[in-house]
């Protein structure tokens, strides 16, 4: 069943995730439909700009933890990391994508649903909505290239603070440091998102993929990929061992 849709319009593709329950939360199979769908929009040269949704309601309540295929511990370790790295497969894509990408954040995005967002040039987030990155709370590190994105994004201090207090970003808070660019009505944000991507258009369309590229490049490099993945599946061992005594 697909959780992934594509509208197009003009030379804008809406993407929406929507699993239809369980928070949109993302697990093993959602995560390859997402992985599929940018590798696919990556190949088009006919879109200036994509915009990326969840549902009315919320974007992603991060991880399905209930998803038996993503935490089976009885197989190999090699196929246990494999599928345990599969929403930074995720969200490497998504970054990778040439297009504008602007994400359509209402209600919560959380651990893994708001890294997906933080892939997006650009977060349009209802009042309603907010970010949350418990990762560290819970025993694990934040992976997906999600230390990279979110450090480059509001700097050292402010992403240390928001991963070790498990708070709650509000969009005037995000807006304020640089996690969303614009906060507008409940209900709104896909109207918004796409308002900018045509705003977005109205640049040369190969001087837009260049400038975007350098922009990376210099600041969005993930410096963190050489050891996440194994930090993630190490932190997953560690909690998946009894405790002694």
């Amino acid at each position: 069943m697909s959780v992934v849709s594509i509208t197009d319009e003009n030379e804008m593709a809406l993407v929406r995730y929507d699993r239809g329950a369980k928070a949109n939360a993302l697990n093993l199979d959602a995560m390859e439909q997402l992985t599929a769908t940018a590798t696919a929009l990556a190949a088009r040269t006919d879109l200036r700009a994509i915009v990326l949704s969840g549902t009315p309601t919320r974007f992603s309540a991060g991880v399905d933890l209930s998803d038996e295929s993503l935490w089976r511990q009885d197989i190999d370790p090699v196929a246990r990391q494999r599928v345990l790295a599969a929403g930074g497969r995720m969200c490497t894509a998504w970054s990778a994508l040439p297009q504008v990408v602007i994400a359509a954040v209402e209600g919560p995005a959380i651990g893994g649903g708001g890294l997906l967002s933080l892939t997006a040039d650009f977060r349009v987030m209802g009042k309603s909505a907010y970010f949350r990155f418990p990762e560290v709370r819970l025993g694990l590190t934040l992976g997906w290239g999600g230390l990279a994105l979110l450090t480059s994004l509001v700097g050292p201090a402010r992403a240390k603070h928001i991963l070790f207090t498990d708070r709650a970003v509000a969009p005037e808070e995000a807006l304020q440091i640089g996690l969303c660019e614009e906060v507008t009505d409940d209900g709104a944000t896909e109207a918004a998102a796409a308002a900018l991507a045509r705003e977005v258009s109205l640049c040369p369309p190969l001087s837009v993929s260049m400038t975007k590229r350098a922009v990376d490049a210099e600041c969005r490099a993930n410096w963190a990929a050489p050891f996440e993945a194994d930090q993630f599946y190490l932190a997953q061992l560690l909690r998946d061992k009894p405790a002694s005594g």
